[in-house]
């Protein structure tokens, strides 16, 4: 929602602003669903799950779990000196997926920055700044991944302009938190200093100062420990990938499967309708491709793997929201969360 702070007309605004790019995602969710329908032929489908290894999808299910572990204890590890538990981390995670597969333009982590501030009573810029470490060490894995992967094939224009625009993004990310972080105390002092007399001026001032503390928690040693930790996670969902392919007898090697992921995973980057649905099966096709994997038995594979990338985990989702000591009503309560400053240093 639009902060209550901000004058009516500027809040309509936002609202039309947020509904336009809400409707577009459905288009061109719908868009690139229509294209695997035209491809699709179910006489193909019929065939690829019937002489399916069954064994490969049970694991490739089991396996899902394991990188949603790391990220939890990698995110527990982030958010030092603040006490999280793991239970706690990977009850927000799956929530978080499972909004994220009924809710437009990919909201989870907002979701699970929110649920675990307020329940362990954290100012809410220090919860998120962790994640901006995440999603930078992720970007940075996935990045490196791809682009070892996709080496030597001749893949869209696309393809190689999203995966540079993603090391630009998460390059510049990273200069600027770097630079937060060594010019901390005069960037602090400067804030400080200043005597804002509006209230947008104010909660401004009150951002940038939380910012600033976010930044300065970052140690030196947190990024290459969460790139070393993002790549595991990348080998990990590459390795389910593989099994899915595999249990519906398509022959691709490590590498290959890898930039299939790859594929997919920039792809998606974007606000998507929820779940990426269209999107996810509209550029596995296209790296499938790639691989003269023809379009029909792609079509087929792509909503088959699909199931299986997501509907385990938004059922866990289902399960965590019930057993889970957050809540939606966590999220929707109008409470603020306790924030903790960190006094320059």
């Amino acid at each position: 929602m639009p902060p209550e702070h901000v004058p009516l007309r500027s809040r309509m605004g936002w609202l039309r602003g947020s509904r336009l790019l809400k409707w577009l995602t459905y288009a061109a969710a719908a868009g690139a669903l229509t294209y695997v329908v035209w491809n699709l032929r179910l006489s193909d489908l019929r065939e690829g799950v019937s002489h399916m290894i069954w064994w490969a999808v049970v694991l490739a299910i089991i396996l899902q779990i394991v990188p949603r572990l790391v990220q939890a204890w990698r995110w527990g590890y982030l958010l030092r000196p603040v006490k999280a538990r793991l239970g706690l981390l990977l009850h927000a995670i799956y929530v978080s997926t499972l909004a994220n597969g009924i809710l437009p333009m990919c909201p989870s982590d907002l979701v699970r920055g929110v649920m675990v501030a307020r329940r362990t009573r954290t100012g809410t810029v220090r919860v998120f700044s962790s994640q901006a470490v995440e999603r930078a060490a992720d970007g940075v894995a996935l990045a490196l991944v791809a682009w070892l992967a996709i080496r030597g094939l001749r893949v869209p224009q696309g393809v190689n302009q999203a995966l540079i625009a993603l090391v630009a993004l998460v390059g510049a990310g990273m200069l600027v938190g770097l630079a937060m972080n060594l010019q901390h105390r005069r960037l602090h002092g400067y804030v400080d200093s200043r005597k804002p007399a509006g209230r947008v001026g104010k909660t401004f001032k009150k951002t940038s100062l939380e910012l600033l503390a976010g930044a300065k928690a970052v140690k030196a040693w947190t990024m290459p420990f969460s790139i070393t930790t993002g790549i595991g996670m990348v080998i990990m969902q590459i390795a389910v990938m593989w099994l899915m392919l595999y249990a519906y007898r398509i022959n691709l090697s490590a590498m290959q499967t890898a930039a299939l992921f790859g594929i997919i995973t920039i792809g998606t980057l974007l606000p998507n309708a929820p779940a990426s649905i269209g999107a996810w099966q509209f550029f596995c096709i296209l790296g499938l491709g790639l691989f003269g994997v023809p379009a029909s038995h792609a079509a087929g594979f792509s909503l088959v793997a699909f199931a299986i990338w997501t509907v385990p985990s938004l059922l866990l989702g289902v399960v965590a929201l019930v057993v889970s000591p957050v809540s939606w009503a966590d999220l929707s309560s109008k409470r603020k969360p306790e924030s903790t400053e960190v006094q320059p240093a």
